[in-house]
């Protein structure tokens, strides 16, 4: 049988790769149990060879052929605690990531090796938090951590675990984020320069500030609400799926605190003297002055006097 010479070449590229592969599998350190101790480093082999072939490439370019991404040169990763369990080539130990920190609370934290950058979060589940990072879905967010994965490539980030907390569920979600909080204070603090996280708080996006023209774009027939006609049958279910037992708040008595912060307070005024009436509910204040709300609310607006009145929601003395 008749071989070219560009099909040999092709089927000596194969064995070759085939060999470094089985080279690679017997040769790949081994991890620690992800209570006992931390993961060693990779092999130069292995990293070589999952870096220059990355597993997983961005979304965006995934359909698109000769795309270059960035490939080092790779610093040395700068982490904010001694690790648990460290992840130098996140794609190559992507199984170990889910099973390892399976149904385990864990503080983690990324950094771009070619930047230095870094992000710290929290996990619930370790496995299902990590492992989304591949998820094509949430890379489509528009959030900086997704934005580096998707510009750099995964094969230029490493991952650590810096606290395993327990298994999932044996700690509570407010101790889980004031140990996050703990690191992005060190982190904001540090390096602020390095900072890829949005918010200075754990478990918030508080202080991110969208592009002036966010809401500009979905205004009017840019919102994908526009001119959609809600059903008779889809009112219906909603009225439904909201009224008595079925609501979230039905048959739960609110403490008297939960009732003041609710309450919106009107400050009644003698506009004469300026002197203070009383305080009063709105509510209770359209029906003490005889007055319907829409009046109300039209004098707390506007400051002027009615039948002698000024109604005011701050308190003006």
């Amino acid at each position: 049988m008749n071989i070219s010479k560009k099909s040999q070449i092709l089927v000596f590229n194969l064995i070759i790769l085939t060999y470094l592969i089985f080279v690679n599998l017997e040769l790949v350190p081994v991890i620690s149990h992800p209570q006992a101790g931390a993961l060693t480093g990779g092999l130069v082999l292995t990293n070589l060879i999952s870096n220059v072939i990355p597993i997983s490439i961005s979304l965006k370019y995934r359909k698109i052929k000769n795309i270059k991404f960035p490939n080092g040169p790779h610093i040395k990763p700068q982490w904010l605690n001694t690790p648990i369990r460290v992840y130098d080539n996140p794609n190559y130990y992507r199984n170990l990531i889910g099973s390892y920190n399976k149904k385990r609370s864990v503080i983690y934290q990324w950094i771009n090796l070619i930047t230095g950058k870094m992000y710290v979060g929290s996990a619930w589940n370790g496995s299902s938090r990590l492992l989304s990072y591949w998820t094509p879905s949430i890379l489509r967010r528009k959030y900086p951590i997704y934005h580096n994965i998707n510009y750099y490539g995964m094969h230029n980030f490493a991952l650590a675990i810096l606290e395993d907390l327990g298994t999932s569920g044996s700690v509570t979600k407010d101790f889980i984020l004031s140990r996050e909080q703990y690191y992005l204070d060190i982190l904001f603090n540090n390096y602020p320069d390095l900072v890829i996280n949005l918010a200075k708080v754990a478990g918030s996006t508080k202080g991110y500030k969208h592009k002036p023209d966010f809401g500009l774009s979905r205004l009017g027939k840019l919102n994908p609400m526009f001119g959609v006609v809600k059903s008779k049958e889809f009112i219906d279910m909603q009225n439904r799926d909201r009224s008595g037992s079925n609501n979230p708040l039905f048959g739960k008595i609110k403490s008297p605190s939960t009732i003041a912060k609710l309450t919106k307070l009107v400050y009644v005024y003698n506009c004469i003297d300026m002197s203070l009436i009383g305080v009063f509910s709105t509510v209770n204040c359209a029906k003490n002055f005889n007055m319907g709300k829409d009046t109300l609310t039209k004098y707390i607006k506007s400051g002027l006097p009615y039948k002698g009145k000024i109604f005011s929601r701050a308190k003006l003395y």
